[in-house]
């Protein structure tokens, strides 16, 4: 009896060809809509951020001066 051993080592390049030759339709579909949606939640969450980020400096210009300046923000009536 005469033993073979199939683990023959595949070079680099030629299991990547080999791999992405094997994605199906269905596979490739499902791949670019994940890049897809997460495409579209890193704008959401940018567009989310921005509304807030816009919220909290009209809350803080709503504060009377005097508290604001007691914050620590930035006087707008002196001149250097």
């Amino acid at each position: 009896m005469t033993m073979v051993c199939c683990d023959t080592p595949i070079p680099r390049a030629e299991r990547s060809r080999a791999a992405a030759a094997a994605l199906t339709l269905d596979e490739r579909a499902s791949r670019a809509a994940d890049r897809l949606a997460a495409a579209m939640k890193a704008v959401a969450n940018a567009i989310a951020s921005h509304r807030r980020r816009r919220l909290d400096a009209a809350a803080l210009e709503a504060l009377p001066f005097d508290l604001r300046k007691d914050l620590g923000w930035p006087a707008g009536d002196t001149a250097p």
